[in-house]
């Protein structure tokens, strides 16, 4: 059994968790509830949970004070609950840790569950909560960090200016960096490119996304994007009027 603590300030979203997890994940346990960051961090310390489910935002702070308050370990898997996901999105999405919308609905829940599961019984380590912790704070959102999950089951922890260009490939995501590396990520290309779409990366046609700092010139001639590593891509016509248009007022 995996033992869990539901941490929100709203009672029916506590209960509704509750009823949710015992009628559809039977391999969870609930140990306690809180209804604030203060009572969660006392709650967690108390039950050693295995899995924290986190309001983002209380009265008495964010779920991310509750983290905090965990330190130096966090000694639990957490998955994230809130109705306001564009206000924390990269924070979150960055560091491949859980996010569930209100209402939360079965599927979602389901996935997260399955998900957290899996990580437990892999005794994963938690790189994945000092990435969240550090982009959080760092208000410099062009140095943050990005943990990307490979076909292979590791995960790799880059800056996202390391990142030269990223592309559909099959189900997965292929990322190349400007150093040479390249990293085949287990998460699909349409959930990068929603995330970089309102950062400093430009999607130049159906599967391929660059950066805008990486590129170098475009050849309107042939339709191509030079990058600075020296790779040519291919850009369609219309992106194309576009691009030159963003590079020209960058």
């Amino acid at each position: 059994m995996i033992k869990a603590v539901i941490i929100d300030d709203e009672r029916n979203s506590r209960d509704i968790i509750a009823l949710m997890l015992e009628k559809y994940c039977p391999q969870i346990t609930i140990a306690d509830m809180a209804s604030d960051c203060e009572d969660g961090i006392n709650k967690i310390k108390k039950h050693r949970p295995e899995l924290v489910f986190l309001d983002l935002e209380m009265p008495d702070g964010t779920g991310f004070d509750v983290l905090m308050g965990t330190l130096p370990d966090i000694p639990f898997e957490a998955v994230f609950v809130t109705a306001f996901e564009k206000k924390f999105l990269h924070v979150i999405r960055f560091s491949d840790v859980e996010l569930i919308l209100k209402p939360i609905d079965k599927q979602s829940l389901l996935q997260a569950v399955s998900l957290i599961t899996e990580r437990i019984a892999a005794g994963n380590n938690k790189e994945r909560y000092q990435v969240l912790l550090e982009n959080f704070n760092n208000s410099k959102h062009v140095s943050w960090k990005l943990l990307i999950p490979d076909t292979n089951g590791e995960a790799h922890t880059i800056n996202i200016l390391a990142i030269d260009y990223l592309e559909a490939q099959t189900e997965n995501c292929f990322f190349r960096l400007s150093s040479g590396v390249l990293i085949s990520a287990a998460r699909p290309f349409r959930y990068y490119a929603d995330l970089f779409t309102s950062l400093r990366f430009y999607q130049i046609n159906n599967s391929q996304m660059v950066q805008l700092s990486n590129i170098s010139h475009v050849n309107a001639a042939t339709s191509k994007v030079v990058l600075k590593s020296g790779i040519v891509l291919d850009i369609t016509e219309r992106r194309q009027r576009d691009l030159i248009t963003k590079m020209t007022h960058r």
